[in-house]
């Protein structure tokens, strides 16, 4: 069913009986009051009939129903219904559970068209049940530093691999009935500064990488586009009429809405410079447009510029124009059922087709003597991490998630665990506070307790606040070295409280300090400061009573963790410990380390049992100073809810893992292509702390173009992902196709087990003048049984060929024979060839 066919079903919705908006014969497109051209003339005669007032009110955001992010309000007396706006990225957000997807970037793990249609299928079907009108996804800015907190929300560094995974995600959200929303438009790469920094990149880079993946989902028939925080090239993203207007609209062809972030509204001349939607409408500049000259609180069109005026109707008529693209303008009354079973199924099998299995010396999959006497050990592997902080977080219906220990226990392996990084730690005693108390109780109204701690040894303290609900804050003072710190948890689970819960379920957010011994630290726990987002922290009443606790890890106590699970590692036939990170919106790693002190987890572990494998529920590249100390490592990013089930069917051989890397796991923190503060996190021309300019300084070498233009030799390069059989490539061929290359290979699979594998083609420079010295140029995944053939054929377009020529503006051959070059990652190529581009 396309976007155009579909007709959403929604109880409630009145439709004017007037032949604008009941569906019909299809009429001549027309221009709108606006000067949008090819509207339909329903669109257009709505827009005629809207009051000024009205027309402002389908502008800006209010509070939504059901969990919503926000809600745009409708016409009633239109028969226009409201858009209720929910988060969704990873699942849809909302007051209600819904499936728990594996992370955007384990869907570019699979580099599978069908996986992301399957994924948007999912996420618009659930949006629909739980009624939501838009969805707040898909996020199409590319992985650019590893260092970013939202890298697990988007699907790769590599802008063909993101497009061309996009585009289908994007149409089958749409098939639903529900608006999709491309974010952040545009270089929004970085939590580091995010809401002002500058991004100073050149129209050649940012047309060959950031922009291809907003392009494709446009060329897919994306109704709605989110502009982003940061500033492009000195002007603000939702001001800049080159952005929002020339190249969306007047060049791409865009015909949708355009909302801003969240309170990234920067003045009134956004709405000329191509703006529709300011979100949320506390922060709303457009009203300041409509000027109430005769002081009797009726605004109509006189009042406005003929510029402004064109504008309202150009926006009103985008806000409509998107609604009617996915049907929400066609009488309805039927809200689906989540499909819950069926959407489950899809989760766990992305959990699976987007796992790499990094390294392996043939301990993977593990036999049934291993599964005898297996230790598991970390913190995921009790409790799932199963998704990132921030607007992407989905609470799963209850039940839905299983924990690998439970679940590798219920197929009847002989199960033991120890946690091995301590999370929880123990209630800090009265007797090394200055007040004499401990603090572990309940409060029923706002609470600020200020407390002086004293070091009984000299180590790394933990000091945690962990309650029922978010919005504590802890501050740490007095440290040497440290200053001040502080934290909070935010509602979104994010900006410093750890994503895993307690034993007890609550919320934890930590910090950790060096003390002497007998040296004093001052903590302030609050709960009565607002988070981030400007929401209120948390309001404890007698209805709603906070449970708040101090505890911490002493060294001692970490020290015994880490030996409780060197001896389960050295009493069991293997080991595997899971290794985590958290990311999340509002804040960039400062490490790629492991946090805590899982890598000397790892290395106590492996040196316990020399079988020890590891699986890394990471959203984005870490550093592995174990490696050479482990025989096996399995990246499961975030795998959402279905996560434990699918680790397990990996780890047993039940599935075979197929995942290739969409991002490049650099060796080393001073060896990636964002080593130059100018170009990470940014320079500051002040005593702000956060980043003001940032430039682009790497240009179109983004993510692994960088490792090859500089010589720089990764951990894992990308499209690297192992498997348990083994594939042979033969008979490479080139021919001119049309405007493109068509590229064909046999694949044959030389081992014992069915799996899958993606033949990757890519084109060298060659000779060939302004073109990466690496560039994925086209894909494709095959499943292959033992001893099966298959001959592959990629299609390498005209896009792929061309690189951005910022004099003519537009798009050119890039001429000269360049090298094609056909394998199993960027850096296994097993045939080669070249193709003389003219």
């Amino acid at each position: 069913m396309g976007r155009h066919e579909h007709r959403r079903l929604r109880a409630g919705v009145a439709v004017v009986a007037t032949a604008v908006v009941v569906a019909g014969a299809a009429a001549p497109a027309t221009a709108t009051p606006g000067g949008r051209p090819g509207v339909d003339p329903r669109i257009a005669e709505l827009v005629a009939l809207m009051t000024v007032p009205e027309k402002f009110g389908m502008l800006g955001g209010v509070p939504g129903s059901g969990g919503a992010a926000g809600s745009v309000p409708g016409v009633p007396r239109l028969g226009v219904p409201g858009l209720d706006m929910a988060d969704g990225p990873s699942g849809v957000r909302a007051d209600r559970p819904a499936t728990a997807l594996p992370a955007p970037v384990a869907l570019g793990a699979t580099f599978d068209p069908a996986s992301a249609s399957a994924y948007g299928g999912v996420l618009g079907q659930e949006a629909d049940a739980l009624d939501m009108e838009v969805l707040l996804a898909p996020m199409m800015n590319l992985v650019r530093t590893p260092y970013a907190g939202r890298n697990f929300e988007t699907l790769s560094e590599d802008p063909l691999l993101s497009a061309q995974l996009a585009a289908p995600q994007v149409s089958a959200v749409q098939d639903n009935g529900v608006i999709a929303t491309a974010k952040h438009y545009a270089a929004n790469n970085q939590e580091a500064g995010r809401r002002g920094i500058d991004v100073r990149v050149t129209e050649k880079a940012l047309r060959e990488t950031e922009l291809a993946a907003f392009e494709a989902v446009v060329d897919a028939g994306i109704s709605a586009v989110m502009c982003a925080y940061n500033k492009v090239d000195g002007v603000q993203a939702c001001d800049s009429a080159e952005l929002l207007t020339g190249v969306l609209r007047e060049e791409w062809g865009f015909d949708g809405l355009v909302m801003t972030d969240w309170v990234a509204t920067h003045g009134p001349g956004s709405l000329e410079a191509g703006l529709d939607v300011e979100m949320p409408r506390a922060t709303a500049a457009f009203t300041d447009l409509a000027r109430d000259v005769d002081g009797n609180g009726v605004v109509d069109t006189g009042d406005l510029t003929p510029a402004v005026a064109a504008a309202l109707d150009r926006a009103v008529t985008g806000v409509l124009t998107a609604m009617d693209e996915v049907g929400l303008l066609d009488e309805a009354d039927v809200t689906p059922e989540r499909a819950t079973e069926a959407n489950a199924e899809v989760a766990h099998r992305i959990a699976v087709d987007g796992a790499v299995l990094l390294a392996n010396d043939g301990v993977l999959p593990l036999a049934d003597d291993d599964l005898a006497d297996v230790a598991l050990i970390g913190p995921t592997a009790q409790v799932p991490l199963i998704g990132g902080g921030g607007s992407a977080r989905v609470t799963p219906d209850d039940g839905a998630v299983d924990s690998t220990v439970d679940v590798l226990g219920g197929r009847g392996a002989g199960v033991s665990w120890a946690t091995g990084e301590e999370l929880d730690g123990v209630v800090v005693p009265g007797d090394r506070l200055d007040t004499g108390a401990s603090i572990d109780g309940t409060y029923t109204a706002p609470v600020t307790q200020t407390v002086t701690v004293t070091a009984p040894t000299a180590g790394a303290y933990t000091f945690s606040v962990q309650t029922t609900g978010p919005g504590a804050r802890l501050d740490v003072e007095g440290a040497p070295g440290t200053g001040a710190e502080a934290s909070t948890v935010s509602r979104f689970g994010a900006a410093g409280g750890s994503l895993i819960a307690t034993a007890d379920g609550r919320t934890n957010d930590s910090h950790t300090v060096e003390l002497a011994a007998g040296e004093q630290v001052t903590l302030t726990l609050s709960c009565d400061t607002p988070v981030a987002d400007g929401s209120a922290a948390c309001s404890p009443s007698v209805e709603q009573p906070l449970q708040l606790r101090l505890a911490w890890t002493t060294p001692e106590l970490r020290a015994e963790r880490l030996a409780e699970a060197a001896r389960a590692a050295a009493d069991a036939r293997v080991a595997v410990v899971f290794a985590y990170n958290e990311g999340t919106e509002g804040e960039d790693r400062s490490s790629l380390s492991l946090p805590g002190y899982q890598d000397e987890l790892v290395a106590a572990v492996a040196q316990a049992n020399p079988d020890t494998v590891v699986v890394l529920n990471t959203g984005d590249p870490v550093l592995m100073p174990w490696l050479d100390d482990v025989r096996a490592v399995l990246q499961t990013w975030y795998s959402g809810q279905e996560g434990a089930e699918a680790t397990v069917d990996l780890l047993t051989g039940a599935a075979n893992p197929g995942g290739k890397l969409p991002v490049t796991f650099p060796a080393a923190e001073d060896a990636t292509p964002v080593g130059d503060p100018a170009n990470y996190p940014g320079l500051s021309t002040d005593d702000d702390p956060d980043p003001e300019v940032q430039t682009y300084t790497e240009g179109s070498d983004v993510g692994y173009r960088w490792y090859e233009a500089t010589g720089t030799e990764p951990l894992f390069a990308f499209g690297h992902g192992l498997s348990y059989t083994s594939f042979e490539y033969s008979r490479l061929r080139t021919r001119t196709s049309g405007d493109g290359v068509q590229v064909s290979v046999s694949v044959r699979n030389t081992g014992a087990v069915t799996g899958s594998e993606v033949p990757q083609v890519y084109l060298g420079a060659g000779t060939a003048a302004g073109v990466p010295a690496l560039q994925l140029a086209g894909f494709s995944r095959v499943i292959l049984a033992p001893g099966e053939e298959q001959r592959v054929t990629v299609e390498v377009d005209e896009r792929q060929l061309s690189i951005w020529d910022a004099d003519r503006d537009r798009w050119v051959r890039a001429v000269g024979t360049r090298p094609v070059l056909v394998g199993s990652a960027s850096d296994d190529v097993r045939l080669s060839g070249s193709v003389r581009v003219r």
